[in-house]
């Protein structure tokens, strides 16, 4: 009976240990268990972001806006030429004119004294051109050939002058020959003269303006000083009417100009005493032609307009992205990646802007973000920087 005390000692301290063990193993169980319980509520707590990346490409502007179909009543004679000051208005108020009749004669003495003063210069030139070859060809007669290659150079050099200076004379006949004289676009009726005698009209100013013999339909809609900008004379615009089960035409733009003052309707009064007159914004007009149109239809009009080489892309960031404050200017958030106990885990930080221009969806970021950042677009809850956050679209988060 002495001989088995050893062997129940040895059985009670294999017991022990294996007690121990298994409260080791449940406490690190536990540990685990708590520590994923403690982050799937972590998890629930944290913000919540959609991120994307930022584009390289070049902002689509676009304008819209509604007007109406008119008939056409006037149209402007517009100066093509600045220089030359009006000497001679050959129309009146009401008179009757036709295409291609002379309405204004441009004082070109100016430009006819210069020809003259360049025609002179021409013929120096020529002349010591000439010097220049007889030169070289007493230089070739005594087989100085150094002298005779100096000589060429300084032929081929007054060459080119002489060519320039003919060049120069030409233009500027030309210009007689084309600006000296306005004619009229139109067959019409006189309504309005705009040009005096003496007066130097700037390119592309209305020099006279007339009621159209022949009607047609036209195109007007107003717009912003803002979208003014983005247009010009010649754009093409899509114009949508209802009344032709949403027909699209597309038509160029003719003319943007201010808008005329118009008087308010409700009786406000300026100042001065009178009534309070609207001048905001500009009215393009567009000449349209389609047999369906009466005049008097409504229509919705559409514009827009890409970056046309890749020398325009620039980094777009979406504009859902960009934030603001007094303290930062624009700044954005960004996704950062970092290697946590369970895995990836997502922090904020705010990366300050330099900005160039938006458009409706996108603002051309000069400094601050690349392409390979990933940014807030937005979140379910109030994001800082420092601060973790999830990302939804974590997938697309190919940063490291």
């Amino acid at each position: 009976m002495e001989a088995a005390v050893p062997t129940e000692e040895r059985s009670s301290g294999k017991s022990k240990k294996r007690k121990t063990g298994g409260i080791i193993i449940a406490f690190i169980l536990m540990m685990l268990v708590l520590t994923l319980f403690s982050n799937t509520i972590l998890e629930y707590s944290l913000p919540r972001v959609s991120a994307e990346r930022p584009s390289f490409g070049g902002l689509t502007y676009k304008v819209n806006g509604s007007g109406t179909v008119e008939t056409a009543e006037e149209v402007k004679v517009m100066s093509e030429y600045g220089s030359w000051p009006v000497e001679e208005v050959e129309v009146k108020v009401d008179d009757k004119v036709k295409k291609g009749q002379v309405l204004v004669r441009f004082d070109t003495s100016d430009t006819e004294e210069q020809i003259e003063t360049e025609q002179l210069n021409y013929k120096k030139q020529g002349i010591a051109l000439e010097k220049l070859q007889t030169s070289y060809k007493e230089a070739k007669l005594i087989f100085d050939d150094k002298l005779a290659a100096g000589i060429r150079r300084d032929m081929e050099s007054a060459q080119l002058d002489l060519d320039a200076q003919k060049r120069k004379i030409d233009r500027l006949r030309e210009e007689i020959s084309e600006y000296s004289v306005l004619t009229s676009s139109e067959e019409g009726t006189v309504t309005e003269v705009l040009a005096a005698v003496g007066a130097t009209v700037a390119p592309g100013t209305a020099v006279v303006s007339l009621k159209k013999a022949a009607t047609s339909l036209e195109f007007k809609a107003d717009v912003t000083n803002e979208q003014a900008k983005y247009l010009k004379v010649g754009d093409s615009i899509n114009i949508k009417f209802p009344s032709l089960n949403d027909a699209k035409i597309e038509v160029k733009i003719k003319s943007i100009d201010t808008k005329k003052p118009d008087k308010q309707g409700d009786g406000q009064n300026s100042p001065g005493g009178g009534q309070q007159e609207n001048t905001n914004g500009k009215e393009i007009v567009a000449v349209i032609k389609d047999k369906r149109l009466q005049g008097g239809e409504a229509g919705d009009f559409e514009w827009s307009k890409k970056a046309e080489s890749e020398e325009d892309a620039k980094i777009l960031v979406p504009n859902s992205a960009i934030r603001e404050s007094n303290e930062d200017g624009k700044f954005v958030y960004v996704v950062s990646e970092k290697e946590g106990s369970l895995g990836k885990e997502y922090y904020i930080r705010k990366v300050k802007l330099t900005i160039e221009s938006s458009d409706a969806e996108f603002t051309e970021v000069k400094e601050g973000v690349s392409p390979a950042d990933f940014v807030v677009t937005s979140s379910n809850k109030p994001v800082e920087a420092g601060k973790r956050v999830l990302v939804s679209n974590e997938e697309d988060n190919g940063s490291e």
